[in-house]
């Protein structure tokens, strides 16, 4: 819909009609640290990764970690998200795909998604793809609605091999299913892309060594950035919701630039988050 003028859009009829006004903000409840929401410290957890898990991440390109999330962080975290997409009006500047909710830069609105980037387990299958040098490149939430959230197969130009520069992790919100739209991952394609590559006719269709990245409610989908992925199509009746992180070698540079974090958020950063932002902590 095109834009006639500050403050007014054009209706069907061409009449101008004013905007809605925003919806007040709640940043104070928005910037409650995870550790006092859940009570716990730094969002951090024992166990390691199994033997078998880090063979998964290592030789197939991706590991599904189960338990993470407890069903009430995934509330919240849900809750969240849905409130800055309706607060925030980001349908209006950030509709990429149809039928999905794109939230950028999460920590810009809430500490509560610190929740999404320390855990060990999680932080322990990064660093098997990148090694002990690691850096936060980018948060986001995403929900695909029904009837959406298919992708093509990508990125199919990256380079394979190692050395790696990037990995992803993708919180699952709700279970990723059969029918929700689950993430579909090509093993072994972040090694040697040409066999995989070679038997893709259309990267919208399926793909003949594609499977799909089933999991729990919070798990934790953690994935070589360089794997063949992609989204799929949401048949359900119900919205699937995820929120998404990738981590790079310290010399990328970051997605966005984290310099900008409003001063609420940047005084509650915990320590650890800052480091893995490249940002001097307060």
């Amino acid at each position: 819909m095109a834009t006639s003028g500050k403050g007014a859009t054009d209706g069907p009829s061409g009449n101008r009609r004013p905007r809605r006004p925003r919806r007040p903000r709640a940043p104070l409840r928005r910037c409650q640290n995870v550790s006092e929401t859940f009570g716990v410290q730094d969002g951090l957890s024992a166990s390691g990764l199994t033997g078998e898990q880090r063979r998964s991440i290592e030789e197939e390109g991706y590991v599904i970690l189960p338990g993470v999330l407890s069903e009430e962080e995934c509330d919240l975290l849900s809750r969240t998200v849905d409130e800055i997409w309706v607060d925030e009006r980001l349908g209006e500047t950030h509709s990429y795909e149809p039928g999905v909710r794109f939230v950028p830069n999460l920590l810009r609105y809430s500490t509560v998604f610190e929740r999404c980037v320390a855990e060990p387990r999680v932080l322990e299958a990064v660093r098997a793809v990148l090694g002990p040098g690691i850096r936060l490149n980018r948060i986001l939430g995403r929900r695909s609605d029904p009837g959406h959230g298919n992708q093509p197969l990508h990125d199919l130009k990256r380079r394979r091999g190692r050395p790696f520069t990037k990995a992803n992790t993708i919180w699952c919100l709700d279970a990723f299913t059969e029918v929700n739209g689950a993430t579909r991952l090509i093993p072994g394609s972040h090694l040697s892309g040409e066999p995989f590559l070679s038997r893709c006719e259309d990267p919208l269709r399926a793909h003949p060594d594609e499977r799909l990245a089933l999991a729990p409610r919070g798990s934790v989908v953690v994935h070589n950035s360089h794997l063949l992925h992609g989204g799929t199509l949401n048949r359900s009746d119900a919205p699937r919701r995820s929120i998404h992180t990738a981590y790079t070698t310290p010399e990328v540079p970051p997605h966005w630039g984290w310099d900008d974090l409003p001063p609420a958020v940047r005084r509650v950063l915990k320590p650890r988050t800052a480091e893995l932002m490249g940002v001097p902590a307060h």
